[in-house]
């Protein structure tokens, strides 16, 4: 073995020019890394350290990058706009630059995962377009790691009845949603207030008086309203035709975990012989981080999330059986401590018994 390195910058540019800041962490391994993960993220790739440590420590090189208008990245911020176009051309240019070794993983939680299923979209139908003669095999990444997934404007903005999650979004928005860096978190009592005047005041007033072009810059006021006008995603047409393996990650205490599984019954459904698979567990938005001391220790004794992680990615990739001695393996996997024993471990599931939950 040989040490992993620190990050690298590489240049990378989308397809109409903007440069989109990018760090490389190669794995320690001496011979060929399993895989090359891509994160694409708007909260600053230079936070990201331990997490491109802990995949390179797991084999894998990991590239992770400003996405447009944010931090590192030139052009202007506009959150789920161009994630797709631009991770595409990421990956192309990792492949054309021989950045990368193995194949070629999209991942990420939160927006990034958004980041990720949407390249994985544009790849694939580049692919469909494309001539048979064109040099796509490379780019067409071995799978998706998508963990507690925020998919789309509408998806982040509206509970599934199409109620406005106004708490949340007021204190997203005003943080990562107008500035080309993250601001400070509104102080509980702040949010506490902007969300009791949204809920008392209507949505005509959250709509023309809540966020303010004096206070978040040019252009906020309708940025902040194109949010609460976006229609909801279809995700069948979406993604319901792509062949890329999915492994979603969500868990019964997430904000969208309605919209997570929702995508993993779509992904693929139109296609023949997609992989699918849910990790599903009793966390929220901080995925392993939200268990107790108990559940948490279980969980590393097992490896993890990574070892489900990567157990999906052997898989994916064909260096693994698609089934186990016990038969094919299940749609879901639930972390859940045992009836009798009390015991943590995974259980087999199925995205219909996650939804009664």
């Amino acid at each position: 073995m040989i040490p992993a390195t620190g990050a690298h910058s590489l240049q990378i540019y989308a397809d109409d020019g903007v440069r989109l800041a990018t760090d490389h962490y190669r794995s320690s391994t001496e011979e060929t890394a399993l895989g090359t993960v891509l994160i694409r993220t708007p909260y600053g790739r230079t936070k990201y350290a331990e997490q491109a440590k802990a995949w390179t420590r797991a084999g894998y090189d990991a590239v992770i990058q400003d996405v447009r208008g944010r931090y590192g990245s030139g052009g202007e911020w506009h959150p789920y706009v161009s994630e797709g176009r631009d991770g595409a051309a990421t990956a192309k240019q990792l492949v054309s630059n021989n950045y990368f070794r193995g194949p070629l993983i999209l991942a990420g939680a939160s927006y990034d995962a958004h980041a990720a299923v949407e390249a994985a979209r544009v790849l694939e139908m580049e692919l469909v377009l494309r001539t048979a003669a064109g040099p796509v095999s490379s780019c067409v990444p071995v799978a998706v790691v998508a963990m507690v997934p925020a998919l789309g404007l509408y998806e982040t903005a509206r509970h599934p009845d199409g109620t406005p999650r106004f708490q949340d979004r007021i204190g997203w928005w005003h943080r990562h949603g107008f500035d080309r860096t993250s601001a400070e978190a509104l102080s509980p009592a702040e949010l506490q207030r902007r969300y009791r005047q949204a809920e008392e005041l209507g949505m005509g007033w959250v709509l023309q008086g809540l966020v303010r072009d004096a206070e978040y810059g040019s252009g906020a006021g309708d940025k902040w309203r194109q949010l609460w006008d976006a229609p909801p995603l279809d995700l069948q047409n979406l993604y319901g035709k792509l062949n890329t393996p999915l492994l979603m990650i969500s868990g019964q205490r997430d904000f969208f975990v309605a919209e997570a599984l929702a995508l993993a019954r779509a992904w693929g459904g139109a296609a023949s012989g997609s992989v699918v698979q849910t990790i599903w567990g009793p966390w929220g938005h901080g995925l392993a981080r939200d268990l107790d001391t108990g559940a948490a220790a279980a969980l590393r004794e097992q490896g993890g999330l990574m070892a489900r992680i990567k157990d999906f990615l052997a898989v994916a990739g064909g260096c693994s059986q698609s089934a186990t001695a016990d038969g094919p393996r299940p749609p879901a996997l639930q972390w859940q401590p045992d009836d009798h024993s009390g015991a943590w471990g995974w259980t087999p599931a199925t995205t219909d018994s996650l939804q009664l939950q």
